[in-house]
């Protein structure tokens, strides 16, 4: 029983034992069919679905080919997909494989609890199309990272790797909330059906074409961190850094790029913010090339306002240029606050600064540039659109302010050792609040604003800058004017200007037809130390103008130099082209000199001036039309010469009008004489001189000294040893001679012409063209009285024509041939004749022709030694007979070629009767017969004696030859040259004898 017993126990422990082998062998076999199964199948559907369950707890909705356990990973989920599969532009990540890594502490506890996952070989792609209608994609690929699990629904992503773009990515990242990410718009998917898929979709394609476009030297590296909680991205912190060696862009080039990004979530005030760091040692675009950039930009929310942007910009470069400019050590600042919807500032302020800048047009140094800028208040403004401001609109919700600095400032026309200026834009008014510029050793200060919905603007400046460094930038015409302009300091210019500008919108204005009319300025100019134009110095100039409706005026411009001063007033109209002036100067005019053409200048080098003279005129007229000339004023000088004649004061009124000049109240004084005259019209037009009213008490010879050498050539023969009075009437011609008619009236003495001598002459004279014409003359003429006229007729290259006649009475012989001949030295009796010469021409005494008649009364004429030839004969018969008085002697005469001849002069005496006939030519050559009647005048018994002695008469009856200074006698014949030969033998002989032709001078004809 025992044994049976124990037998059978041990047979049951046996057959337990394989039972159970069997069962373990079994199970190990099931086990390994299982592994195997769960490895090359994949996991059965009971145990997937708490796996996907928990995942899509977790925020994540797998999508897989097969789902395996993996001998070394685990379970591993291949060929995995997030996000819906079937709508094709949506972003997608497709991994290779996913590790599902399980937390074994919960699994213990029979809790299906996923750790992490693992991303092995993922890809991201994000589809686009085009237009049209292929699709292509963005994507970054070998994706390797783990993704954490952590407690309260948060995800951790470590050592995140991907591809994109040619880029190296690393990630890393912490999510809180982090099943909501599958709730995310951009993981939803919509077909782009709406306008913002489609800009969406824009720009995909966009962004694919450019980073096709970018080649790198070698692979950049890309950093990037966030953490955030998914139920607000405002939560979210992104770290971002690039780092690239080289890079080829559509942009340009980058060598050794370094960019970062921080985007940090709302602090405990809620504000977020973001950064951006961007540094290059060089970067070459088709806009610049810059040298050591570095770009710093800093954006945060605002306070209170969540709509809204504060930014924050650092940009420098060591050096930088483009095809426009190149600068150094550049440095641009800028804090702004905008819309999340609209990049456009609403308020911001900025700062530029640069060692030094060049351009095409110039270069500076020290470059400053700050501005600010807000929204306009006025909401009017803001609100209001009005087409006008044409590019202003742009401006118009906006209000500015700024202020620039620069130094050394060099363009091609221009140099400036500083420049400064500040404004502000308040719609719609612009206003430069302060424009300061040294420059061409000046100063210049400025302001001025522009109202943009009028068009009215304003300036206004302080100057004193050298007007010729502004040369270039002036047309020629003003160039061409400075150029005669120098001066030792430059001119001060003060300046208010104001203006409409043209219509914004109208790209072509007529500047001088819409805005010159409303253009009004005032102001004020001066040369402290003088200047010159022409060469011409002058001490100071000042002057005030104004402009305003197209008038110009200057009221008191004032010009000084040592001997006096200019004042002047001056209006003129740019429409019209009316002028005014009023003059009031003391300046030499000899000033003038420089501006007047050469034979003007002649006119101004006859005048000396010890003193100036005092003009004072007023001047009307138009441009462009000489008749509508008018001026009026009035002339005082004292002390000066002309043509070298000494002049005490000249006083006239002046005018001039419709081409004629009025010279009214004249006054010319020399010494205690004078001329004047009531008027002195000059007919431009017509080339004559009117006179009116003349009178003078002058020496005439002064006159003509100053007239010139011709007048006194004309009358150096005619002399008045006291100035004569003149009354003077008629026209004087300014070229030529023809249109003269000239009258004068003439008192005064003593007078001397040719070998007269005349205590006082009075006559008329009339100068008519080439014709001079003397009447009613009348003279003291040797303690008598001459009366008679002359007309002269001055042919051009044939000599002068002339005429007279004079008349003389109770002429005292003694004095007339004292002058005629000095010789004489006893002669007496009154003399009376009447001379007629009725035509004669100065180039020949052979064309003169006349008549005439003389008389004496009570005579001794024996001195003569014409009529002295008998006298030592008579003397001989009966002493004293040959120099008895004449009681009357008597003559006619005619003039015929020069050739003056007599048949009835004839000389009465108590002792003789002689009677002349014969010629005589103005050359003073005689050809006469003598008869002598002795005794014919005795009382009562005369005709008796003197027939009883006619054979005796015959011894006196002579040829008289020769020159009437030295006549020859020569008896008519023989017989009474040897009677006379015992009175005067060597006289007698020497008669007898030839004559020498050498002995007889000749005497100079008459002058006419």
């Amino acid at each position: 029983m025992g044994a049976h017993h124990k037998s059978r126990f041990w047979r049951i422990c046996r057959v337990s034992f394989r039972r159970f082998r069997i069962s373990v062998w079994l199970l190990v076999l099931a086990v390994l069919g299982a592994v195997v199964y769960v490895n090359q199948v994949g996991l059965p559907d009971f145990m997937k679905r708490p796996l996907l369950a928990e995942l899509k707890a977790r925020g994540l909705d797998l999508q897989f080919s097969r789902l395996r356990l993996s001998w070394a990973q685990g379970i591993v989920a291949e060929n995995v997909h997030f996000g819906p599969a079937d709508l094709e532009l949506s972003p997608h990540l497709n991994v290779a494989q996913v590790e599902v890594r399980l937390n074994w502490d919960a699994l213990a506890h029979l809790q299906l609890q996923v750790d992490s996952l693992m991303l092995r070989q993922g890809r991201v792609s994000w589809a686009f199309a085009e237009p049209d209608r292929t699709l292509k994609e963005l994507s970054a690929t070998n994706i390797q990272t783990d993704l954490r699990f952590l407690p309260n629904d948060q995800w951790a992503l470590d050592n995140f790797k991907a591809q994109f773009a040619g880029a190296s990515i690393q990630l890393s990242g912490v999510v809180t909330n982090a099943s909501v990410v599958r709730d995310w718009k951009i993981f939803q998917g919509e077909e782009p059906a709406s306008r913002s898929a489609q800009l969406w979709q824009d720009r995909l394609r966009r962004l694919a074409e450019t980073l096709e476009r970018i080649h790198f030297s070698s692979p950049p590296k890309l950093r990037v961190d966030v953490r955030g909680d998914a139920l607000d991205l405002h939560t979210f912190n992104v770290v971002l850094s690039l780092s690239a060696p080289g890079a080829e862009t559509p942009w340009g080039t980058v060598s050794d790029g370094r960019f970062a990004a921080r985007l940090l979530s709302a602090d405990t005030n809620g504000l977020s913010r973001a950064e951006l760091e961007l540094h290059a040692v060089e970067a070459q675009t088709r806009w610049a090339a810059i040298t050591n950039l570095s770009l710093e930009v800093h954006l945060s929310s605002v306070d209170a306002q969540t709509n809204l942007v504060k930014g924050e910009i650092k940009l420098s470069a060591t050096q930088a240029q483009t095809q426009w400019a190149e600068g150094s050590n550049a440095l641009f600042t800028a804090t702004w606050t905008h819309s999340l919807t609209n990049p456009i500032p609403i308020a911001g302020q900025g700062q530029i600064s640069c060692d030094f800048a060049q351009t095409s047009w110039g270069s500076a140094r020290n470059i400053e540039l700050r501005g600010d800028l807000k929204t306009a208040t006025d909401a009017s403004l803001v609100s209001s659109y009005d087409e006008s401001w044409a590019w202003w609109t742009n401006l118009q919700p906006y209000q500015l302010s700024w202020d620039c600095l620069l130094a050394d400032v060099k363009t091609p026309k221009l140099v400036a050792d500083r420049m400064a200026c500040a404004g502000t834009w308040q719609p719609p008014r612009l206003v430069i609040t302060n424009l300061e510029a040294t420059l061409f050793q000046g100063q210049l200060s400025a302001q001025a604003d522009v109202d943009v919905a009028t068009r009215a603007s304003h300036l206004s400046l302080v100057s004193n800058l050298d007007p010729h460094r502004l040369t270039p930038f002036l047309p020629e015409s003003a160039q061409g004017l400075l150029a005669e302009l120098a001066w030792p300091k430059a001119p001060k210019l003060t300046a208010e200007l104001s203006l409409v500008l043209p219509a914004w919108t109208n790209r072509a204005p007529d500047w001088r037809a819409e805005v010159l009319p409303t253009v009004r300025a005032q102001g004020a100019i001066a040369l402290e130390q003088g200047g010159s134009y022409r060469q011409v110095q002058v001490d100071s100039v000042q002057a005030r103008f104004l402009y305003s409706n197209l008038c110009l005026h200057l009221p008191d411009l004032t010009l000084t130099r040592p001997e006096g001063c200019l004042q002047a007033e001056h209006k003129a109209d740019d429409l019209t082209r009316d002028f005014y002036w009023h003059l009031s100067s003391t300046i030499d005019p000899a000033l003038l000199r420089s501006f007047l053409d050469e034979s003007a200048r002649e006119g101004f080098d006859l005048f000396t001036f010890s003193q100036p003279p005092a003009v004072e005129l007023e001047i009307r007229g138009r441009g462009q039309a000489p008749e509508r000339l008018w001026f009026r004023g009035q002339v005082r000088a004292t002390n000066f010469t002309f043509r070298g004649e000494a002049i005490t004061r000249v006083q006239t009124q002046v005018e001039y009008t419709n081409q004629h000049l009025y010279f009214i109240e004249t006054r010319i004084d020399t010494g205690s004489r004078y001329v004047k005259a009531d008027a002195l019209t000059v007919d431009l037009g017509a080339q004559l001189i009117y006179v009116t009213n003349g009178f003078s008490t002058v020496d005439p010879m002064l006159v003509a000294r100053a007239i010139g050498p011709h007048i006194v050539r004309d009358i150096q023969d005619y002399q008045f040893s006291s100035p004569p009075t003149a009354r003077v009437y008629g026209t004087i011609p300014l070229h030529g001679e023809e249109s003269a008619d000239l009258h004068f009236d003439l008192t005064g003495g003593p007078f001397h012409w040719w070998k007269f001598n005349l205590p006082q002459v009075a006559g008329q004279v009339h100068w008519s063209g080439l014709h001079l014409t003397l009447t009613n003359i009348q003279a003291d003429f040797y303690q008598g009285l001459a009366l008679g006229w002359a007309a002269f007729d001055f042919e051009r290259n044939h000599g002068t024509e002339f005429q007279f006649a004079f008349s003389t009475t109770n002429v005292l012989l003694p004095g007339l041939m004292a002058d005629l001949s000095p010789s004489t030295n006893h002669l007496e009796g009154r003399l009376y004749g009447n001379v007629a010469v009725s035509k004669a021409n100065s180039d020949s005494w052979q064309t003169v022709f006349g008549y005439g008649d003389v008389h004496l009364r009570d005579g001794l004429l024996w001195d003569i030694p014409l009529f002295g030839v008998f006298s030592p004969a008579l003397n001989g018969i009966v002493p004293g007979l040959g120099n008895s008085r004449a009681s009357a002697a008597t003559a006619s005469f005619i003039i015929t070629n020069g050739v003056i001849r007599s048949t009835d002069l004839e000389i009465r005496s108590t002792g003789m009767r002689l009677q002349y006939r014969g010629t005589v030519n103005l050359e003073s050559q005689l050809n006469a017969r003598v008869d002598a009647e002795l005794l014919r005048d005795m009382w009562l018994v005369g005709p008796l004696v003197s027939t009883v002695f006619w054979p005796v008469a015959k011894l006196f009856e002579y040829r008289v030859t020769g020159n009437l200074a030295d006549p020859k006698t020569e008896p008519v014949f023989i017989l009474p040259k040897i009677m006379l030969l015992p009175l005067h033998p060597f006289r007698t002989l020497k008669g007898l004898l030839p004559e020498d032709p050498n002995s007889n001078p000749n005497f100079s004809p008459l002058p006419p």
